[in-house]
């Protein structure tokens, strides 16, 4: 990493302790407590200020796209980015700021000291504009993406704690931290080397069948080494020093692919045959990280997400075209069904609120969630702009 990266991450944890720091000062100290500080209109203000949110017009609020977490014993405060963040911010180009990006399971203190430093936010291959153009010109290192759930292990009080990026309370993290408990080994491993030590947060694939996405790994319990960060000075260790931290720790890392170009990579991902494989991540010289994934991946996964809201959000951002193209014909079928049963609200005579209940009721009752009805609202309001688009083209296309 080079110093102006670390300076520049620091002054965007800096931001986050000035926030965190603010919530201790409210008494925020569960999710209750958020929910009714995220309401006042000052703190969306002063949230705005920390983490260099200008929003535009289409843009979510700020309190909508990160939450805090909090540990039920300790005294410890995660900030995760929420689904309205990952569905919505793609669409702005300013919309995923330097310090948003941190949110994905960073953990301080409630004296806003650092104890976790995962991943920053990266992106998939062609979902962000810094995720577009790959460099040709700097040296990157290549390694499998495995598909279970990402564990942030880190030391604090003299223990090794997991959580996921989300909760210290969630299914997986609960997995992470009974497998954790049921392997003295490693922790001996870990009290004992110098090499991992407390400043140094371990970013591990939860393997087991209960964090079971696409990928059948099998009755596989283990943690897979996949990054490490350290926290103090945020180097962003490279793949020679995770073989290193998983000898000391007697646990796996991630493989690497050698002797691969970009471009054999990238025609590898293009397999649109489900190879039980999820992808490679490419770790760039310059900090840049870029996801790859098997077209048969993402053919599967669609599948198995293709309903109503997904087809709204993709949609949303432009990219159902691209996405259903590694669909099979049948599937490809289905989405567009999909689809011509949400356009049909063209046809919904009434008022907008007519034609909103016509999506909220295109599924279930128990699914019509106030985030479900928010999607189906903005996808309504995307429709008629789309419309709007083309009744200008033509009026100005008669004219001529």
């Amino acid at each position: 990493m080079t110093e102006p990266d670390a300076k520049n991450i620091a002054e965007a944890v800096n931001r986050l302790k000035i926030f965190v720091g603010a919530l201790v000062k409210s008494g925020v100290k569960s999710g209750d407590d958020w929910r009714a500080w995220r309401q006042i209109e000052a703190n969306e203000v002063f949230m705005a200020e920390c983490f260099e949110y200008c929003r535009e017009a289409g843009m979510p609020a700020v309190t909508n796209l990160v939450r805090p977490f909090f540990h039920p014993s300790l005294p410890l405060i995660g900030l995760n980015y929420t689904p309205v963040a990952h569905n919505t911010l793609h669409q702005f180009a300013s919309g995923w700021t330097p310090v948003m990006r941190l949110c994905r399971g960073i953990v301080l203190t409630r004296r806003s000291r650092l104890v976790a430093f995962p991943f920053p936010k990266f992106f998939n291959y062609g979902e962000h504009a810094e995720a577009s153009v790959l460099p040709d010109n700097v040296a990157f290192s290549a390694t499998l993406k495995h598909d279970g759930h990402l564990g942030i292990l880190f030391e604090y009080g003299g223990q090794l704690i997991a959580t996921t990026r989300g909760s210290f309370l969630s299914s997986s993290g609960a997995i992470a931290n009974e497998m954790l408990a049921a392997n003295p080994e490693l922790l001996a491993r870990w009290r004992k080397s110098r090499l991992v030590h407390k400043d140094v947060t371990l970013l591990c694939e939860i393997i087991h069948p209960e964090t079971k996405v696409i990928v059948d790994y099998g009755d596989r319990r283990e943690f897979i080494l996949i990054g490490a960060f350290n926290r103090v000075t945020f180097e962003d260790y490279d793949y020679e020093h995770l073989q290193k931290f998983a000898r000391a720790l007697g646990i796996a890392v991630t493989e690497r692919l050698t002797g691969k170009s970009l471009a054999d990579l990238a025609a590898m991902v293009k397999e649109t045959k489900y190879l039980n494989l999820e992808g490679i991540v490419v770790r760039f010289d310059n900090g840049l990280r870029v996801k790859l994934k098997y077209a048969g991946y993402v053919g599967k996964m669609i599948e198995d997400k293709v309903d109503y809201r997904y087809m709204m959000l993709r949609c949303l951002d432009g990219s159902h075209q691209k996405r259903f193209g590694d669909l099979p014909a049948e599937l490809q079928m289905l989405a567009q069904k999909i689809v011509d049963e949400l356009m049909a609200v063209r046809q919904v005579q009434g008022d907008k609120k007519a034609r909103w209940n016509y999506l909220y009721n295109l599924v279930p009752e128990e699914e019509r969630t106030p985030y479900h009805k928010g999607i189906c609202r903005k996808f309504y309001a995307w429709l008629v702009e789309q419309d709007e688009k083309q009744a200008a083209q033509e009026t100005s296309a008669s004219a001529a």
